[in-house]
């Protein structure tokens, strides 16, 4: 850092160690049907982590609102073919809780193979300043299914967790137009409290409600 700031006369960049440069970011293309088999396996997952009694999101275990949060993942990757690049600001705001608790879920899902990412930032231009400048963005996110999610959610569904569970058709239709009402209100909602925030917005998106049976 030192030597940077000797050498260009400029204040040091403000990335975070292990950051990669935005523009080499590669994205692997996730299918909705890889999706719905992940919010399944983990949600099968989730339950056997906790023992009898014990409270859910407690130490060791998923939360509700990790699993809220790998559907809110899962549907922006679908949506983007792969592209998986919120920020925690964004994804607060979306599920309308503090920061903090998004850090916190995302720790749940990397501690148990569901979640990975890498830190990345980008290079801009300061008028009046020499050299380059870098400025953190948001992380790139990878949605997993770990093998021993997989043989949990096995053990319990008979060897079929590979299969989306059916569910009736009415039903579904009424769940969805439901998510979709409480997602656009959200949106919404966003717009009015930040209207001066610079960082790029993703693409409004309605997430599937991903359910199983008894899961």
């Amino acid at each position: 850092m030192s030597a940077y700031f000797h050498r260009w006369g400029a204040p040091p960049p403000r990335v975070r160690r292990g950051s990669q440069l935005s523009a080499n970011t590669r994205w692997t293309r996730f299918s909705r049907k890889e999706g719905q088999h992940l919010i399944f396996v983990l949600k099968v997952y989730s339950e056997r982590l906790r023992k009898k009694g014990q409270r859910t999101g407690a130490l060791g275990t998923i939360s509700f609102g990790a699993i809220r949060l790998a559907e809110i993942l899962v549907s922006l990757s679908v949506k983007g073919n792969g592209r998986l690049e919120p920020s925690v600001f964004w994804l607060a705001k979306a599920l309308n809780v503090a920061r903090k608790s998004i850090h916190a879920w995302k720790a749940q899902l990397e501690a148990h193979g569901f979640l990975s990412w890498t830190r990345r930032y980008d290079r801009v231009e300061t008028p009046g300043q020499k050299g380059p400048q870098l400025k953190q963005t948001s992380n790139a996110y990878v949605l997993r299914v770990p093998v021993k999610a997989i043989e949990a959610a096995d053990r319990l569904n008979g060897g079929q967790s590979k299969h989306s569970p059916v569910v009736a058709p009415r039903l579904s239709a009424a769940l969805d137009l439901l998510a979709a009402a409480i997602t656009d209100e959200a949106h919404c909602k966003l717009e009015r409290e930040s209207p001066q925030v610079s960082e790029p917005r993703l693409p409004l998106f309605t997430p599937r409600v991903l359910r199983t049976n008894g899961a």
